[in-house]
């Protein structure tokens, strides 16, 4: 491991420095953390950006989510993320069209308007898979949310 020390401009100051060093290593965590669930989620489901980022522990990074998966990463399934309303990303390599024929190869259909049915094809972790995949208390309290929504509209219809 080399010694940091020698790198550190002189107009500096420490207090900055560690700021950026503990940003660094939250944006490399919160990374992984992404990473680790667009691979967890089953072939046929989808989840939202922001569903990501807020399970990922950062409830306002959608677009930080988006970026990540804009820069992307070899062997991710970033075809089964798409925006808050089942809406495919522009920005997918083949535009829509590829998107949508990715999907369709992992057996989610997307709609006339490019809208995937999120209702049908949304896809939530359980406890257990949260559990593995390290994910922080925040999320977990993420969890029992779409659960108790469930339960109101159930609730109402009656």
């Amino acid at each position: 491991m080399t010694n940091c020390i020698f790198l550190i401009p002189s107009f500096v100051r420490p207090a900055r420095l560690v700021r950026r060093v503990r940003y660094v290593r939250g944006w490399r965590l919160f990374v992984a953390r992404v990473h680790a669930l667009v691979c967890a989620v089953p072939k046929g489901r989808v989840v939202t950006y922001g569903q990501i980022a807020r399970l990922a522990g950062r409830p306002r990074a959608a677009r930080e989510v988006g970026w990540i998966a804009h820069a992307g990463g070899d062997g991710i399934p970033w075809q089964r993320v798409v925006n808050r309303t089942g809406g495919l990303a522009s920005g997918y390599s083949g535009g829509r069209t590829g998107h949508r024929r990715a999907l369709a190869r992992d057996g989610v259909r997307a709609g006339s308007e490019d809208r995937v049915d999120l209702s049908a094809y949304q896809w939530w972790p359980d406890h257990q898979t949260a559990r593995c995949l390290g994910l922080p208390q925040e999320a977990m309290a993420a969890l029992v949310a779409p659960a108790n929504r469930v339960r109101q509209a159930a609730g109402r219809r009656r």
